[in-house]
Order: structure tokens, then sequence, then C-alpha cells
């Protein structure tokens, strides 16, 4: 028989997905990228009206989920940290 126990997991209310504009990339290899006006451009950032101090990164580790129901997931995107150089004048 299986007991009702309290959930310790946090749940989230509203995704980081609900608002803004988002571009899907994958990463294939650990250590440090750069993401620079020509990507932006490429990805179809239209770089003159853009303000690089609201640049976010959000995402997991990637891999295969956990086969155990009881192991951590996370519930919405984690923001991964950056950092954006130049970024003071608002302008790319």
């Amino acid at each position: 028989m299986f007991k009702n126990k309290p959930s310790t997991k946090r749940s989230s209310t509203k995704s980081v997905l609900a608002d803004g504009k988002w571009i899907k990339f994958s990463i294939t290899d650990d250590g440090f990228y750069r993401i620079d006006a020509i990507w932006l451009k490429n990805a179809g950032i239209n770089i003159s009206d853009f303000d690089p101090r609201t640049i976010k990164i959000y995402g997991t580790h990637g891999g295969m989920l956990p086969e155990a129901n009881s192991a951590f997931r996370y519930d919405d995107l984690p923001e991964n940290a950056i950092q954006v150089i130049g970024e003071n004048d608002g302008k790319i």
C-alpha cells in the first residue's frame, strides 16, 4: 500500500518561457561560448533595437531523465550564469 507523502518539490506557477522572445539553440560540448552580434543577426535578432542587458540563458545540462520517479527534476528551466561584456550603454 502506498502512503501519501507531502511533496517537497517546488512547483512553478509561471514558466520563464511565458514571456519574451526566445531563441532555442543546442550546445554539444562543455565549455565557454561566445554569442556576438553576428550570431544574434544570424538567429534573426534585429540588433539595432536590442538591449544586451536583457540577455538571459536558461537550460539544463541535458541528458536522460532519471528512471526513479522520486529523483530530482527541474519544474522550469533554470537560469544559467553569463557574462555580457560591453553592455553598459545598452547597445551591441
